[in-house]
């Protein structure tokens, strides 16, 4: 197994309190937002089966996906037709990677140590991935801090909590780097613990990463966006060239359309991290697919203001 001799060196494991601010924070009415997602007209349409394993899951490949972190109220059915989704791929534990809204803690790259609590019950750190991840890029990104009001990952637990209830996870929260090169960097360390994971441990795990795309009207800052249809054009225009960019998996293309364009996606890095994984993981034997756009509005109106939001998946089923 892997060691834990640098994580021993640490206080105690502890359990990170909910912060339920884009869901519910009672078991039963969380549940019923997940079933509900599930069942939505813009989601799968039915609920995931306890396992189905697809005949072309690959115990040699990683398979990721790039979701939203919005309200399930407003973006639940996009989570739900990911992990309808990813249902069947066999997998032990996910790393979830997000992003860092409120720019607390002092790492650009920041594991959290801990259990996190969700309404459906605790999500257990995956102490065996946790370590390799350390081994290789130091226990100098270990940071609480970065984690304790992020709410990019704590969204994704309930679903995945759902859906496979003794899976373990490990959260790795992205600030913005000072270049592509050094996400290449960080991509080829997070790949070298991985590695080393997967051979001492045999476990099979999945690669969560999270954003969402065009934040826009009166709520937003653009005290003028006063048409609701106008700013959901406004939304799909300005996000198609950022999917268009994940698609093609080119992170140098995705970087640049977001800033000559102005994106106000708020997971870029997640988004630029999850696409080099997925190449080097897989020596590039895999395809990003689209599920699902959608602007918020489709699912619920909030007075002018919309939100893009997309589920995409990186398989070699595809």
């Amino acid at each position: 197994m892997v060691s834990n001799i640098m994580y021993s060196n640490l206080q105690q494991i502890l359990t990170r309190a909910s912060l339920c601010y884009y869901y519910s924070s009672q078991k039963s009415e969380c549940l019923q937002e997940i079933i509900s997602s599930y069942l939505h007209r813009l989601g799968p349409g039915q609920l995931p089966s306890e396992l189905s394993v697809s005949s072309y899951d690959d115990a040699t490949f990683i398979t990721c996906m790039l979701v939203p972190h919005g309200a399930y109220c407003d973006s639940g059915p996009l989570y739900a037709q990911a992990y309808y989704w990813i249902n069947s791929f066999v997998f032990d534990t996910a790393l979830i990677i997000g992003t860092n809204h409120c720019g607390m803690g002092s790492s650009n790259v920041s594991f959290s140590p801990d259990n996190w609590q969700t309404p459906l019950g605790v999500m257990d750190i995956d102490i065996d991935l946790f370590n390799a991840l350390i081994s290789v890029l130091g226990i100098q990104t270990i940071d609480r801090e970065a984690h304790r009001k992020e709410h990019s990952i704590e969204n994704q637990l309930p679903f995945l909590k759902h859906l496979r209830s003794k899976a373990k996870f490990v959260a790795l929260s992205f600030s913005r780097l000072n270049d592509l090169n050094k996400g290449y960097q960080v991509c080829e360390q997070i790949k070298k613990a991985i590695d080393i994971y997967r051979q001492q441990t045999g476990k099979r795990l999945v690669i969560i990463s999270t954003t969402d795309y065009t934040h826009y009207g009166p709520g937003y800052g653009q005290i003028r966006a006063e048409n609701l249809s106008e700013n959901e054009e406004y939304a799909r225009i300005h996000d198609k060239p950022i999917l268009q960019s994940i698609l093609s998996n080119n992170p140098e293309q995705l970087l640049q359309t977001q800033w000559t364009t102005q994106n106000s996606m708020c997971g870029l890095w997640p988004s630029l991290i999850i696409m080099i994984l997925s190449k080097i993981l897989n020596n590039n034997k895999g395809h990003w697919k689209l599920l699902c756009y959608n602007v918020s509005s489709e699912v619920m109106k909030r007075g002018k203001d919309v939100c893009g939001f997309a589920s995409l998946v990186y398989s070699n089923t595809l």
